[in-house]
């Protein structure tokens, strides 16, 4: 069994905590922290900043940041982490992908999609089954479900933190609003829905949200809704009018131009730039005849 005293930089392990208990210290490593509440509901504290997380909620911790858990609430609370060293992410991995190196270089939660969740708790399973009775083939094939699991993260989760200045501290009813938004962006969201699911007012939580944030309501909705769009333009054939509808927005045209403005080119040229750059990366990886 690999465990954090016998590993090859990559290591998994599930544990059960029952409600109250809380870790009497706050500690720091130097890997990364992936860590899936599968039931329950606990408090994260990282930096002397705390998060919530209930049942299906992913946290990342980053190399150096001091963090603990405190469990809640009246039911068991199964928690799977993994475990990995930056330096065995592949070289080629993290030149294609610095997207996600970049929010793994950042602690924050990770709000799954629904379709997402199951993808991720069966591929954990799997994980632990190799962790847990390791033979010969067992690191490689970790590093292989590592990365899977990064890219699965990406397609499916919502970083809430994405586009949020680095050093600026969320208040509790700001991080719920944040977490609202990832798990409804393709509805047709309000600043007054989000306002009543949080209990503040609507002009109260603009300001406040313009305040903690940096950005407004309606841009960092915007955002997540373009952000999605992107993972559907690059994974799936569906067309533009589809995904536009699928990522919240009532208006195709108005849909093209918050794209155009964030990505500064078309949904259409987006996907073919992105498909040139696929066909130019695996290009790069093929071997010059001899």
């Amino acid at each position: 069994m690999y465990t954090e005293d016998n590993n090859d930089g990559i290591y998994i392990e599930r544990q059960v905590r029952v409600p109250g208990f809380t870790m009497s210290y706050e500690h720091f490593h130097n890997y990364y922290e992936i860590f899936y509440l599968k039931t329950g509901s606990c408090i994260y504290s990282v930096n002397n900043r705390l998060h919530h997380l209930t049942g299906g909620d992913v946290f990342i911790v980053t190399p150096g940041d001091s963090h603990s858990t405190s469990y809640e609430g009246l039911v068991p609370c199964e928690r799977i982490a993994v475990y990995c060293m930056p330096e065995v992410l592949p070289e080629l991995f993290r030149e294609k992908h610095a997207d996600i190196c970049n929010k793994l270089s950042r602690s924050g939660k990770v709000v799954l999609v629904k379709k997402g969740q199951q993808q991720i708790e069966t591929l954990l399973n799997t994980m632990l089954g190799e962790n847990n009775i390791p033979d010969e083939y067992s690191y490689e094939l970790l590093l292989l479900q590592m990365l899977e699991l990064l890219l699965a993260l990406q397609r499916n989760g919502i970083f809430v933190y994405e586009q949020i200045q680095q050093d600026t501290g969320i208040s509790h009813d700001i991080e719920e609003a944040l977490q609202y938004i990832a798990q409804n962006y393709s509805m047709p969201l309000t600043l007054e829905e989000v306002s009543r699911k949080i209990n503040l007012t609507p002009t109260y939580l603009s300001r406040k949200f313009k305040k903690e944030t940096g950005t407004t309501f309606k841009e960092y909705l915007n955002y997540i809704r373009i952000r999605q769009a992107c993972q559907m333009l690059i994974t799936t054939d569906d067309s533009v009018t589809n995904i536009a509808v699928n990522c919240g927005f009532n208006s195709s045209n108005y849909f093209k131009d918050c794209f155009r403005r964030i990505n500064g080119v078309s949904p259409r040229a987006f996907r073919k730039q992105s498909k040139n750059h696929s066909f130019e990366y695996e290009t790069k990886r093929t071997i010059d005849p001899v």
